[in-house]
């Protein structure tokens, strides 16, 4: 699912900030409003391989608060990026590195915290 997710974040930044001229924070709040609700249910469905309803504590806030999270430090990369150079290419890898170790650190929090594997020792 994050190729999927991943693939539609940068495509509409990359449309936003090089085609239609936005500016790098601008675009990618675009694309994380028109990315992270999909994200979540595609997340939920076929990640998580939940259904019926929503969790509002072990889902949906958890969920939230990483996707805020990952707003919030790839639109200050986008930023300085788009400070330093006026490259879409240069904007998009900063978004996708910024999420990246927002993913990172998502996949170990999830992992090692939220949903443990029990040990079979």
């Amino acid at each position: 699912m994050s190729i999927v997710n991943v693939t539609v974040g940068l495509s509409v930044l990359a449309v936003c900030h090089g085609v239609l001229g936005w500016p790098a924070v601008g675009a990618n709040l675009a694309a994380w409003m028109v990315g992270t609700g999909p994200a979540y249910l595609l997340s939920r469905a076929w990640v998580w391989q939940r259904s019926g309803p929503h969790r509002l504590g072990g889902e949906v806030v958890t969920f939230w608060i990483m996707a805020l999270a990952g707003l919030a430090l790839s639109s200050s990369a986008v930023a300085i990026i788009e400070l330093l150079a006026d490259s879409t290419v240069l904007v998009l890898a900063a978004n996708l590195g910024a999420y990246g170790s927002v993913w990172v650190a998502k996949y170990i929090f999830l992992d090692r915290v939220m949903w443990p594997r029990l040990s079979k020792d």
